[in-house]
C-alpha cells in the first residue's frame, strides 16, 4: 500500500512538472524551406530536420520543459501540438531539445534469512546451520527535458 501511494505521488509530480509557454512573435517575412523530416501529430505538422518544402510564417514560440521519464515524453507532442492549435498556428519547427540530469532516485529491498543448531558431545559443541541473503536494487535518473518550437502558418 505504501509503494502505490508513493508511485501516486510521483505521478501526480510528474503530471504536474510539465509547462509549455506560448509566447506571439511579430515582425517574421515569409519564408520558403528547403524541406527536411517532419511528423503529424492530431494535425499539426512537426518539422524535426529541416524546414518545409512551402511558404510560411512565424506566428510564434513554444518553450516546453519537463520531466524526461516515459509518460511525461508520450504526452509532449500532442500537448504541444494542442497548444499550436489553439493559437491558429498549422506545424512546428524544432528549434532545441535538451536533457539535462538534476539526480537519481534510488531503491533498494534486501531479505536475509539464517538456522542453526548446536549439539555437544562431552567436551565439543558442534555447530550446524546456514543462512541466505538476496538483494535488489534499482536506480533511476531525474531528467528534465527543454525544448524549443518555433510555430509556423502556411501561407497559401
Amino acid at each position: 500500500m505504501k509503494y502505490i501511494k508513493i508511485g501516486a505521488l510521483l505521478f501526480a509530480i510528474a503530471l504536474s512538472s510539465c509547462a509549455s509557454n506560448y509566447y506571439s512573435y511579430s515582425g517574421s517575412p515569409v519564408l520558403t524551406g528547403n524541406g527536411g523530416a517532419s511528423k503529424n501529430i492530431n494535425g499539426i505538422d512537426l518539422w524535426v530536420v529541416g524546414t518545409p518544402p512551402r511558404q510560411y510564417r512565424v506566428v510564434g514560440y513554444i518553450e516546453d520543459t519537463r520531466l524526461g521519464g516515459p509518460i511525461p515524453m508520450a504526452m509532449r507532442n500532442p500537448q504541444v501540438a494542442a497548444v499550436v492549435r489553439k493559437q491558429g498556428g498549422d506545424a512546428l519547427l524544432l528549434s532545441s531539445d535538451n536533457e539535462q540530469v538534476m539526480g537519481s532516485f534510488s531503491t533498494a529491498n534486501a531479505t536475509a534469512t539464517g538456522w542453526g543448531n548446536a549439539t555437544t558431545f562431552g567436551n565439543t559443541t558442534t555447530f550446524n546451520g546456514g543462512a541466505n541473503a538476496f538483494g535488489s536494487g534499482m536506480t533511476m535518473p531525474i531528467v528534465r527535458r527543454s525544448s524549443r518550437y518555433y510555430v509556423i502558418k502556411y501561407v497559401n
